[in-house]
């Protein structure tokens, strides 16, 4: 609840008309005939395996994921921050999800074998409430309207455990004012659509989303930190 409205759900799943799904497939398949596997896998969530994937990992560990923890992976792809996670801690469990299938099988062949992927094309998280110790979401936020960041917010708020946390990356328009200037450029200048949505959210908007949905801001990790750069600001939310 925030602002004194209840989202509820209908008993049939709510499936999203993702604004930005057909491209995306389109994309990875694409990918795929033109690269050979690996390859394509990489490039389909922006390249640099094991760069991106040890620094998310690293930045997860930091904001104190560990041993023994239920965890979701919102928006797992390929399995770019599964697979070095799985190299760093052993969880109780693990669910993946994304919203293309190829993506989910690749990543079933490269990360634990426990580790569990689903496809969810939902606006609802997968799972009971109170299930997770740790929700984490590199690059979805991203892309995704700010309608369905509070949605999913929201639902994540529901699957925490109480002391629970969120961790996800998001752009900021001084920080990332490179990105912007090159979706312009290529729209306006050579008339070619921007492949994916970028949205850009300030650390004001994120502590309002952090309060209507019931979570407390913890940390702020800066995208020149080295040590966990992934090229996106990552803020860490608590559930009390």
């Amino acid at each position: 609840m925030w602002a004194g409205v209840s989202i509820r759900h209908s008993k049939e799943r709510i499936v999203a008309k993702f604004h930005f799904l057909e491209d995306y497939e389109k994309h990875v398949r694409d990918l795929i005939k033109a690269h050979p596997l690996n390859e394509a896998m990489s490039l389909a969530v922006g390249g640099n395996w094991d760069g991106v994937g040890n620094a998310a990992a690293n930045a997860l560990t930091h904001c104190g994921l560990r041993d023994g923890m239920t965890v979701l992976d919102f928006g797992c792809g390929s399995g770019r921050v599964a697979t070095k996670l799985g190299q760093k801690v052993q969880l109780r469990s693990f669910l993946g999800v994304d919203v293309i299938p190829e993506l989910l099988d690749y990543a079933k062949t490269v990360c634990p074998p426990n580790y569990v992927f689903q496809l969810n094309h939902s606006l609802q998280i997968p799972g009971e409430n109170g299930t997770f110790d740790f929700v984490y979401a590199f690059s979805v936020f991203t892309h995704l309207l700010q309608t369905e960041i509070l949605l999913y917010t929201h639902d994540i708020f529901q699957k925490l455990k109480p002391g629970g946390l969120f961790l996800f990356s998001f752009l900021e328009m001084d920080k990332h004012w490179n990105i912007l200037e090159a979706d312009a450029v290529r729209h306006f200048t050579y008339g070619q659509p921007t492949p994916h949505l970028n949205m850009f959210l300030s650390r004001n908007q994120i502590e309002t989303l952090a309060e209507k949905t019931g979570f407390k801001v913890t940390r702020y990790i800066d995208p020149q930190d080295d040590a966990y750069s992934i090229g996106q600001t990552i803020v860490l939310l608590k559930k009390p």
